[in-house]
């Protein structure tokens, strides 16, 4: 699991099963896109939610956690930047380098 200012990237940004996602999400991530790990909350039924310090979005009222929070993103959509088989060798490369 990631931690607090882990680097992570962006595997999965493919959102279309969420047609009115703008409705809630002012910014997305973007696929093979580096973030930074700004916290994370673990959800029961769902796993980690994590937000991002490069994206920031208002906050929104979410059952899952009974309250208003700024929307995460699933943790199962990004890998940590330094798992070049996750990732790609040639974005690790291209950080890295």
């Amino acid at each position: 699991m990631f931690n607090i200012s882990d680097k992570i990237v962006c595997i999965n940004a493919d959102f279309s099963m969420y047609p009115t996602i703008f409705e809630l999400y002012r910014e997305l991530p973007r696929l093979q896109e580096v973030y930074t790990v700004r916290a994370k909350q673990f959800v029961h039924g769902q796993g980690y939610r994590l937000l991002l310090e490069e994206i920031e979005n208002p906050p929104i009222y979410i059952d899952a956690v009974k309250g208003k929070v700024e929307p995460g993103f699933n943790a199962s959509r990004f890998a940590l930047l330094s798992d070049p088989i996750k990732v790609g060798r040639e974005e690790y490369e291209e950080v890295y380098a």
